[in-house]
């Protein structure tokens, strides 16, 4: 095979994989969005002082203050001990941690800090983090924490689906819910692979998400229906 030839063969095996990577998007995205929208409450109402969601998982529970100006405030108890989510990144929030007593563990940037009553720890966004507890102690935030309503919602989620479905966090199907998730502005990102990977990796596997009946509002795991 002359160079030539090689070049057009390679040329025309290119031509074909976008055309039909064009197709795949175009009518995944038009049954996704157009089609067979996803139905989804108002997030903007969604949730009620009082409203608790919780995870046995992360050991975590957030109850709601109020909500309005879209962000969802919250009081946050961590049990003794818990793991904390993984380390993630949020790219559209930071984060301000304040604690009541006992002593709270940041990881942040790969190095822990520790969090004591009198004091804080501010996370810009963009920064990888994660909370945990290394003590005994049940640990209460001070006054509360403030969360972007679209965050808020996706988090009461994520705590029903770590509790709830035995294959979330330990199969491939995560990362496929978790392109959902923050399709919707979950806004929570792992520290690795670089955040621009995991973005158009997203945007690339959304349509197979849906196809596969992967969705990002399961009414199933209303805070309403949580209560704890």
């Amino acid at each position: 095979m002359t160079n030539d030839m090689y070049k057009k063969k390679i040329k025309k095996v290119m031509m074909y994989f976008f055309l039909i990577l064009g197709a795949y998007l175009g009518i995944g995205y038009l049954l996704h969005l157009v089609i067979f929208p996803e139905k989804k409450p108002d997030i903007s109402t969604y949730f009620k002082p009082g409203d608790v969601f919780y995870s046995a998982a992360e050991k975590a529970k957030q109850t709601v203050l109020k909500q309005e100006n879209g962000f969802v405030y919250c009081s946050a108890v961590i049990e003794p001990f818990a793991p904390g989510p993984p380390v993630h990144i949020h790219t559209e929030f930071d984060e301000v941690f304040e604690i009541t007593n006992g002593e709270l563990s940041m990881l942040v940037n790969g190095e822990v800090k520790k969090i004591r009553p009198g004091q804080s720890l501010h996370v810009p966004k963009g920064t990888p983090h994660k909370p945990f507890n290394e003590t005994a102690d049940t640990i209460h935030t001070k006054g509360y924490i403030a969360f972007p309503e679209k965050f808020a919602f996706g988090l009461s989620q994520v705590y029903g689906l770590m509790d709830n479905d035995p294959k979330f966090g330990k199969s491939a199907g995560t990362m496929l819910q978790m392109i959902l998730l923050n399709n919707s502005g979950f806004d929570s990102y792992l520290d690795n692979p670089p955040l621009m990977v995991q973005k158009v990796t997203g945007f690339l596997l959304t349509p197979l998400a849906r196809l596969m009946g992967y969705k990002s509002y399961y009414k199933k795991y209303d805070v309403k229906a949580r209560k704890q």
